[in-house]
């Protein structure tokens, strides 16, 4: 073999090796999604057209963070537990209020998805859907749902708890199963 053929093998395993590390290194700190459509309790909501009985407030992040552009809004009340965040954000300018949404108002669901962060491993639940007010449509999501650490920790495969949404009449207590998102 010509020491020719020999550095174009070489030079192949190391353009390989390196394209592999590279694509390791993508589907390690990609962040993933799955569709939650059919867990609960998303399941009860997706499809549905409910009512607000709580003020919401529309936002645009200038960073996204549902990855999901077809649904560029995010809306959040009051009770919600990112609320406590929205002044610092509003003041370093991530996030523009739009607009607010009145009691009464109605949205409809279409879809929830599980992201799951590539770095730190953390899950967060978004349900996407359609407010329509005033001849206007927003294609908005929410972030609905936390995992309770210490449960995930001790193997406990019902670790998901929803706060009170502002459509439910009362917060949900029970706790429930939800995948991690994965690559593939």
């Amino acid at each position: 073999m010509s020491t020719k053929k020999i550095m174009g093998i070489i030079a192949l395993i190391v353009i390989g090796g390196i394209g592999l590390l590279v694509f390791m290194i993508f589907a390690t700190v990609k962040t993933k999604s799955t569709s939650i459509n059919r867990y609960e309790p998303f399941k009860e909501w997706i499809g549905k057209t409910v009512t607000l009985n709580k003020e919401v407030v529309l936002f645009k992040d200038k960073v996204e963070m549902n990855h999901n552009s077809d649904y560029p809004y995010r809306v959040l009340d009051h009770h919600h537990p990112q609320w406590q965040y929205i002044d610092e954000k509003k003041r370093i300018g991530d996030l523009e209020e739009i607009t607010t949404f009145p009691a009464g108002t109605t949205w409809k669901f279409e879809k929830a998805i599980q992201y799951t962060n590539g770095v730190s491993g953390f899950s967060y639940p978004i349900m996407f859907g359609t407010i329509a007010i005033d001849g206007k449509e927003y294609k908005t999501g929410y972030q609905w749902g936390e995992m309770d650490v210490g449960k995930k920790f001790d193997k406990v495969e019902k670790c998901w708890q929803f706060h009170q949404a502002p459509w439910q009449e009362e917060k949900d207590t029970a706790y429930y199963a939800l995948p991690t998102a994965s690559l593939w």
